[in-house]
């Protein structure tokens, strides 16, 4: 399983599709997993997470969880 992690200062952008599981773990490590929504309030298979280095909540936090769970994580900056 893929998926792409795009990297910005305040967020990481998921784009693939996530199991339940996935998203499950991303919160209980207290990640906040928010959906994009397309035109027309269409879902698309990207999900946003808030990141707060400050926090400890960084992008390299959600690379581990997602591969930890079997994902192969290809990150663009």
């Amino acid at each position: 399983m893929n998926v792409i992690l795009t990297v910005s200062n305040k967020a990481a952008n998921i784009v693939g599709k996530l199991s339940k599981y996935a998203i499950a773990m991303l919160q209980q490590a207290e990640y906040s997993v928010i959906r994009q929504e397309g035109d027309h309030g269409y879902t698309t298979n990207a999900l946003t997470v808030p990141l707060e280095a400050e926090t400890g909540l960084t992008w390299q936090g959600v690379k581990l969880c997602l591969e930890n769970c079997g994902y192969h994580v290809q990150v663009k900056s």
